[in-house]
């Protein structure tokens, strides 16, 4: 039997079918009283803050800028290393994007290059808790607090992630999480702004509130999408649907996954499919996710602590560093190998789909020219991220440890392979 495993898995509730054929039952697919306990219930897990639904983790980010009514021309601060959406929806503002460098030990902005980048027109700074580890946050509030900087934090990656004991989404003044299918909280799209002023909280919800419902039929939609994607990435599906595609392009040298993710463009307009309100039913199955979170990232957890053991042994591998006082909670593995192309090449085709880089070092797009050079995250950019996600059977980890190791073997020793110690 072909044996191959994505990249990706997503976090699904067994029982989506029932709670989605419930809410059509009831005739509340689109608008319920779901949404308002959903909004409480994630409220109450990020210390009372106000929080607001949005149809897309960026839509909050739109609305928490827009509620801020900040003049023209003024400038906000992002890592170098980030999703290119969050700075496009900036400017979209007329907002200047200004980039940061970032540590490539942990893929985050430093208090060094957030200085460097600061000008008289700086108005917000937006810290990305990448991969799922928290940002070293006192040293970049401490910095936004003296020039007198709104702080956002990017939490797309890192729900339940904690710094110093706190939740990550309570650290500055605003935030914005996802819940896009593969997302630490899988709502099949949506997301959420989480507000410290109760007042800009209020403002923020009356932009979000303002958008129009989406139809029952492209609430439908959303829900097949997703659940034609989660099936797809599946283990015992993923060898017959995607893997093949991937498998053949690794000898044409081409990148058929770059059409799975959205084409980097101009976002002014907004594309319609932006503005609508989130429905009921994502609501649903998001406090029905709520209650299984701290289980998943458990799982998360354990699977990159094996991780971690195995690849302790193999040569040329840099593991994750984990700074003290933050948990990560492994929305991506993320490690350093000997000649990263060559190796994702050789797992490819043993049947391991690797990812080398899943967000955009924006000061090489040609969206954000002119840009200062990012060493930092142009060194980001070489680390590879391996399967970790809730799903994954020990076994199928072990495996895929195997494959790693023989990769890194034929690319590290003269002569034939030697037996994988995870056989």
């Amino acid at each position: 039997m072909l044996r191959a495993l994505s990249r990706y898995g997503a976090r699904v509730l067994p029982n989506t079918q029932q709670l989605a054929a419930e809410c059509a039952r009831r005739g509340e697919l689109v608008e319920g009283p779901a949404i308002a306990a959903f909004e409480g219930a994630f409220s109450r897990l990020h210390e009372g803050r106000t929080a607001i639904a949005a149809s897309y983790g960026r839509m909050a980010f739109f609305y928490i800028l827009k509620a801020l009514n900040l003049p023209r021309g003024s400038e906000a601060v992002f890592p170098a290393l980030t999703f290119w959406v969050m700075p496009e929806m900036a400017r979209v503002l007329g907002l200047r994007p200004v980039f940061a460098d970032v540590d490539p030990a942990t893929f985050h902005l430093t208090p060094g290059s957030l200085e460097q980048a600061l000008t008289s027109r700086t108005r917000v700074v937006v810290p990305t808790h990448l991969y799922g580890l928290p940002c070293d946050m006192d040293p970049i509030l401490e910095i936004a607090r003296r020039r007198g900087l709104f702080v956002v934090e990017d939490c797309a990656h890192a729900l339940g992630a904690q710094y110093q004991g706190r939740p990550v989404g309570v650290l500055g003044d605003a935030a914005i999480f996802s819940f896009q299918t593969l997302k630490p909280l899988n709502t099949y799209g949506g997301g959420m702004a989480v507000v410290g002023d109760p007042e800009l909280g209020r403002k923020v919800a009356e932009l979000a509130r303002a958008e129009p419902w989406p139809t029952v039929d492209q609430v439908r939609k959303r829900l097949l999408v997703g659940r034609i994607q989660r099936i797809a990435i599946r283990p015992d599906v993923f060898p017959w649907t995607l893997f093949p595609v991937l498998w053949a392009a690794s000898f044409l040298k081409a990148r058929p996954d770059v059409y799975l993710w959205e084409k980097i463009r101009p976002l002014d307009p907004l594309p319609a499919s932006y503005r609508q309100r989130y429905s009921n039913v994502q609501a649903v199955l998001g406090l029905e996710g709520l209650r299984r979170l701290d289980q998943w990232t458990g799982a998360s957890r354990r699977n990159a602590a094996l991780w971690t053991q195995w690849l302790g042994r193999m040569e040329g591998v840099e593991l994750p560093v984990i700074p003290p006082g933050r948990t990560h909670v492994y929305y991506q593995y993320c490690v350093y190998v000997p000649d990263r192309d060559r190796l994702v090449q050789r797992c490819i085709r043993r049947g391991l789909d690797v990812e080398t880089l899943h967000v955009d070092v924006c000061t090489r797009l040609p969206l954000f020219q002119p840009s200062a050079a990012a060493p930092g995250a142009d060194r980001a950019a070489q680390a590879v991220q391996l399967p970790v996600y809730a799903g994954l059977r020990e076994d199928q980890l072990r495996w895929a440890a195997g494959v790693v190791q023989q990769a890194l073997e034929g690319l590290l020793l003269a002569g034939p392979t030697r037996q994988s110690a995870f056989d």
